[in-house]
């Protein structure tokens, strides 16, 4: 089974996130939580894959988007900075590990 990164926004930064993203986000923090739901169980139905959670804030994303060649402020722009922070994670906690 594999792993693939989604974002997660905390409620605190959704507002942010609707002003900052060209795609259009749910009205309601809820509701952005059920789709987002909804989308884990069709990733493992249909893809057989695992989706984890990253928490991005508006900061990591700006700064994500700025690194593009093209910028990108759509919401598989925002997954693919949740994927790009867990690899860098995983790479840290890689160093830190003793010989």
């Amino acid at each position: 089974m594999g792993i693939e990164y989604s974002a997660a926004i905390n409620a605190h930064d959704y507002d942010s996130f609707r002003m900052i993203l060209t795609t259009q986000l749910p009205h309601d923090y809820n509701m952005w939580l059920r789709v987002r739901d909804r989308g884990k169980v069709r990733a493992l139905d249909e893809r057989g894959v695992m989706l984890t959670e990253i928490e991005v804030t508006p900061m990591e994303f700006g700064a994500y988007c700025r690194g593009l060649k093209k910028r990108d402020f759509s919401i598989a722009s925002l997954d693919r900075c949740a994927r790009v922070k867990a690899v860098a994670r995983t790479r840290a906690g890689e160093h830190q590990r003793p010989a």
